[in-house]
C-alpha cells in the first residue's frame, strides 16, 4: 500500500525533477539547523494514514497545538477564575475565531489583555497557555483548563501568592518535551541561547521524535530502495534494546523531581537527542532527597517512568522491560477495550494467576474502591496501578506506573489537597553513566543546583571541580561565570572568564557578563559603554538595554535612560521591571502623562507589586 502511494505521488515527475530536489518539489523541506534531516510531521502520515490517524488522539500528537482545537469544549465561550491568594481576577474568552486572556488586579483596575496563541496539553487532563510576543519569545499564562473538573484554575506552580504570573517565559528547555522540535537556526538551542521561537511551530510530539530525522527515509522511498534499506533508514524503536528503547521514553518522561530538571550535557542542545542514542550523552536526570516525603512517597504529574522504575516487575527484569512493553503509543486506548488490552499485557508474564482473579464480586464491589464499572473481564491496572492524585498538579489524577501489590482505598488515593512544598535537603544525578568521572558528575550536580537557584555551597563546588578537570569545556567556566555574577562575586567571575579562548571571551554572553562586572565593581562609565555596544550589536538581548537603562537612571542620565528602556520593553514587553523602570525615567524627565502610561503597564503585568503601587499613590498625591 505504501509503494502505491508513493508511486501515485511521483505520477508525473520527471526523472530531471527527481534529481533535482523531489523533496521540496513535493512540498517537503529537509530541515538544516538544529534539527537538521527532519520533516514536517504531517509528512509521515502521506504513507502511514491509518498510524497518523490514531496518533492524532494520543495525548503525546495533541501535546502543542494552536488554542481552540483540542482541549477546550466546544462549546467554550468564556471562563473565569479569581485567585483565592492574590484576589486577580482571570478570564479566557474567545473573540473572532481567537482565544483571549484577560487579568485584572484585586480591585478590576490595570486590565492585561493577551491572545493566546498556543495550548499546551492534550487536554484529556489539563491545558495550559502560552502567549507569544512579537520578537519571539513565549510566555506561560497563569490559568489552566482542568478537564476532569471542567474548569479554570491556577496553572501547577501558580497556586500562591508569589506566583510568576504573565511574566514566566517558556524555555526551550520547556519546548524540547512539550512539542517536535522546531525548526531553528544551528546552535540556536544551547542552553547560553536566547529562548526564541518561530510564529510557526509544530503541533505535537510527532513521529520523528521516536523514529528519528525523516529526511532519508523518505528519500529512500522515493527512490525505490529495497525495503530492507528503506526501513533501516529510519528508527524502529521496537528492534531496540530495551535500554536505548527506554531512553526514546526517559527523554521526557523520565523526571525524578520535577522542581529540579536534570542539565543537558554542557555542549548539548536541547533538540539534539535522536532516537536510538543513550540518553545520558545528552542530559542527566536530577533526584532529590526531601526532608517532607520519603522518596517511595512521591508522586507527581510527570514520574512515569521514576515510579515504573521502583516496581518489582521492573527490577526483576533487570531493566529488561519499558514503557512499551504496556504501551502502543501510537493508540489511545480508554474504558473497556484498554482494561482487555492492559490485562492481556500482564498476563504476558502473569500467565499462571487463575481466571476469577480480579474480577469484580456478585456485589458489584469494585477492588480498586472505584464505580463498580467493570465488566466482564479482569482489571489488573485498577488493583496495582491506580489512580492518585498528583502532588505538585492538584487539579489532576494520574495513573501511578509503581505496580504494587495493594492499593491504598479510593479516597486518600484522590481526595483534594494543596500542593506539596518539597524541602530539599540534597540533590543528586539519577543513576549516571559509569564512564562519567567523579569531578564532572559534582559539577553537574551542582550546575543543576544553581540553575534552580539553590547554593547551599553549590557555586564553591562547581568552581573546586571545574578545577580539577583539565579538560573541561570553556561552556563550563562560562556557565560558572554567569553565577558567580549572579552572587555578586565580580573578582571570581572574571577570573572564570579568563578560561575562555578568545574567540568565545567576544559572544554575546560573554561580554554581558563582563559588563555586570564592571558594573559591580563601579565601573559605570565601562559597562554603559560595553552595554551599549551590545545592545547595539546584538538582535535581541533585552537584559542589556535594561542594565543600560538602569545604569543610567542612577547616574542622572535620564534622557539615555528612557531609550535603552523604551527598547527593553519593545523587545520583551511582559516585563514589569523594565516598564517600571522607564516609568521612573519618565517621571524624572518631567513626562507625567507617559511615566503614568508606563507605570500602569507594569501594574497590569504585576497587579501585586508593591513598589509600583507605593509609586502610584505617591505620584498620585502630587
Amino acid at each position: 500500500m505504501m509503494r502505491g502511494l508513493v508511486l501515485l505521488l511521483l505520477s508525473g515527475l520527471t526523472c530531471s525533477v527527481l534529481a533535482e530536489d523531489v523533496l521540496s518539489r513535493l512540498g517537503w523541506q529537509e530541515r538544516e539547523g538544529a534539527a537538521r534531516g527532519y520533516l514536517q510531521d504531517d509528512t509521515c502520515g502521506h504513507c502511514h494514514q491509518r498510524i497518523a490517524q490514531t496518533f492524532a488522539e494520543v495525548g503525546m500528537g495533541r501535546a502543542f497545538s494552536r488554542p481552540l482545537q483540542v482541549g477546550l469544549p466546544k462549546d467554550f465561550e468564556q471562563a473565569a477564575f479569581t485567585h483565592p491568594r492574590t484576589g486577580q481576577r482571570y478570564r479566557m474568552y474567545r473573540k473572532d475565531e481567537a482565544l483571549w486572556f484577560e487579568q485584572r488586579g484585586r480591585d478590576g483596575d490595570h486590565a492585561l489583555i493577551l491572545r493566546v496563541d498556543w495550548a499546551i496539553g492534550s487536554g484529556h487532563r489539563a491545558q495550559s497557555f502560552a502567549h507569544r510576543t512579537e520578537a519571539g519569545e513565549l510566555y506561560q499564562l497563569p490559568v489552566t483548563w482542568y478537564a476532569e473538573s471542567q474548569r479554570l484554575a491556577a496553572s501547577p506552580g501558580y497556586e500562591s501568592a508569589d506566583h510568576p504570573g504573565v511574566e514566566r517565559r517558556i524555555t526551550q528547555g520547556c519546548i524540547s518535551c512539550h512539542n517536535a522540535y522546531p525548526d531553528a537556526p544551528e546552535g540556536s538551542d544551547s542552553a547560553l541561547s536566547p529562548d526564541l521561537f518561530p510564529p510557526s511551530l509544530p503541533q505535537g510530539i510527532g513521529c520523528q521524535r521516536c523514529h528519528g530525522p525523516g529526511a532519508a527515509h523518505v528519500r529512500k522511498v522515493l527512490d525505490g530502495a529495497p525495503l530492507a534499506e528503506i526501513r533501516s533508514s529510519i528508527v524502529q524503536p521496537g528492534k531496540l534494546d530495551w535500554p536505548t528503547r527506554n531512553a526514546i521514553c526517559f527523554q521526557c518522561h523520565l523526571l525524578p523531581a520535577v522542581e529540579v530538571i536534570g542539565p543537558r550535557r554542557i555542549d548539548q542542545g536541547f533538540y539534539g537527542f535522536r532516537p536510538g542514542q543513550a540518553l545520558t550523552d545528552h542530559q542527566l536526570p536530577i533526584d532529590t532527597t526531601d526532608a517532607r516525603l520519603p522518596r517511595d512517597e512521591r508522586f507527581q504529574i510527570n514520574h512515569h517512568a521514576f515510579r515504573m522504575m521502583q516496581s518489582a516487575c521492573y527490577v526483576e527484569s533487570d531493566a529488561q522491560m519499558g514503557c512499551t512493553r504496556c504501551h502502543d503509543p501510537h493508540v489511545r486506548r480508554v474504558g473497556a477495550s484498554a482494561r482487555g488490552w492492559y490485562r492481556e499485557r500482564c498476563l504476558a508474564c502473569h500467565e499462571n494467576l487463575p481466571r476469577s482473579h480480579g474480577e469484580p464480586s456478585a456485589a458489584g464491589d469494585d477492588p480498586a474502591g472505584g464505580t463498580g464499572d467493570h465488566d466482564d473481564q479482569r482489571d489488573c491496572v485498577a488493583c496495582h496501578m491506580a489512580k492518585r492524585r498528583t502532588q505538585d498538579v492538584v487539579e489532576v489524577t494520574m495513573t501511578d506506573h509503581r505496580i504494587v501489590r495493594h492499593i491504598a482505598p479510593a479516597a486518600p488515593r484522590l481526595a483534594a489537597h494543596e500542593p506539596h512544598t518539597p524541602e530539599l535537603i540534597d540533590l543528586q544525578l539519577f543513576n549516571p553513566p559509569a564512564d562519567l568521572g567523579t569531578d564532572e558528575a559534582k559539577a553537574y550536580r551542582a550546575l543543576a543546583a544553581l540553575d534552580h537557584g539553590i547554593d547551599g555551597g553549590a557555586l564553591d563546588a562547581l568552581a573546586r571541580h571545574l578545577a580539577a578537570m583539565p579538560k573541561a569545556s570553556p561552556t563550563w567556566w562560562l556557565r560558572l561565570s554567569r553565577h558567580q555574577a549572579g552572587a555578586g562575586r565580580w573578582t571570581e567571575a572574571m577570573a572564570s572568564l579568563s578560561h575562555l579562548p578568545t574567540s568565545q571571551r567576544q559572544t554575546p554572553d560573554a561580554r554581558f557578563i563582563e559588563a555586570l562586572i564592571a558594573a559591580g565593581q563601579g565601573r559605570h562609565d565601562a559597562a554603559r559603554e560595553q552595554l551599549a555596544a551590545l545592545a547595539q550589536s546584538t538582535t535581541f538581548l533585552p537584559e542589556a538595554d535594561y542594565n543600560l537603562g538602569v545604569l543610567a537612571l542612577r547616574d542622572g542620565d535620564t534622557a539615555a535612560a528612557i531609550r535603552a528602556l523604551a527598547e527593553a520593553t519593545r523587545l520583551r514587553p511582559l516585563s514589569a521591571a523594565s516598564w517600571l523602570r522607564l516609568a521612573m525615567a519618565q517621571h524624572q524627565a518631567h513626562q507625567p502623562e507617559a511615566a503614568r502610561t508606563s507605570l500602569n503597564r507594569a501594574l497590569a503585568l504585576r497587579p501585586d507589586w508593591l513598589e509600583a503601587q507605593r509609586l502610584a499613590e505617591d505620584w498620585g498625591s502630587n
